[in-house]
């Protein structure tokens, strides 16, 4: 139990991934306007030609800001999804592995790719469940993404105590560990 991290330097490491993620989403959202403007267009004219009350609402120019903040908001969470895979094909993301450190199984040893996927799963359930609200059934996907996103939220504050795990890491029985006192390479 003295090899596993606290709650401090997994903050630390998430720190570090946020300023990665949204370097990543900004060179994403740079290249959406210039990709998918044609086909936004389209789809804001063919909202307002097709339907008059929404027409009398909002001008063009309100869906077209709607729709850019949709697309920045579905490639954030795609970029954080993608770039916190590495969690689940190296058992760390790059802030771990510049602190140093690496998820292990409960008694340190390496953990496999399935409680790796699980605990990727459960740690960004509310932006699995982002994406999805905005790909098919928004109130849906919204509220449950929302309500275990807070739920896990409130976990990782587990890891400020006596057994140094967040409630995914919990669930998963996995931990988190300097590299190199847990005896992976």
């Amino acid at each position: 139990m003295e090899n596993r991290i606290g709650f401090g330097p997994r903050l630390g490491a998430y720190v570090i991934d946020i300023v990665f993620v949204w370097i990543l989403a900004s060179l994403f959202s740079a290249m959406v306007p210039t990709l998918l403007a044609d086909a936004a267009q389209k789809q804001i004219d063919d909202t307002l030609s097709s339907n008059p009350m929404v027409a009398s609402v909002y001008t063009g120019e309100m869906l077209k800001m709607l729709l850019s903040v949709i697309r920045i908001a579905l490639f954030v969470n795609l970029a954080r999804l993608i770039y916190f895979s590495t969690e689940i094909f190296l058992g760390a993301s790059v802030g771990k592995i510049i602190l140093g450190l690496k998820i292990a199984n409960a008694d340190g040893g390496d953990a496999s790719k399935g409680a790796l996927l699980g605990r990727y799963l459960l740690k960004h359930i509310s932006k699995v469940c982002a994406v999805l609200s905005m790909l098919c059934i928004p109130a849906l996907f919204n509220f449950f993404g929302s309500l275990f996103g807070f739920v896990i939220f409130i976990g990782c504050f587990f890891a400020a105590g006596d057994r140094h795990q967040a409630l995914h890491d919990m669930m998963c029985h996995t931990v988190v560990v300097r590299k190199n006192e847990s005896g992976i390479n």
